[in-house]
């Protein structure tokens, strides 16, 4: 199944090589979650990312449960900093 994921701030170094604008097509197993994509990206887990499926925030008690589709846009970000 394909998704687009979508990354912030350096987490874009984790996409595979070739993409462009920190945004990548992925081939994922069907069943796959938001945690399942930040393992197969080799995405450090224990950050507080934000986490954003087709425009929804998925908010960090749904993570494990939620499944992704075809088609889905996957937004992974870091949180933001202020000064």
């Amino acid at each position: 199944m394909r998704i687009t994921v979508k990354t912030g701030g350096l987490l874009g170094r984790h996409l595979p090589d070739g993409s462009a604008g920190n945004q990548a097509e992925l081939e994922i197993d069907e069943g796959f979650g938001p945690l399942d994509v930040m393992r197969l990206l080799k995405m450090p887990e224990d950050a507080p990312y934000l986490i954003i499926l087709n425009d929804a925030v998925v908010p960090t008690a749904a993570r494990p449960d939620t499944r992704l589709s075809e088609n889905d846009v996957l937004g992974i970000f870091p949180p933001l900093k202020g000064g």
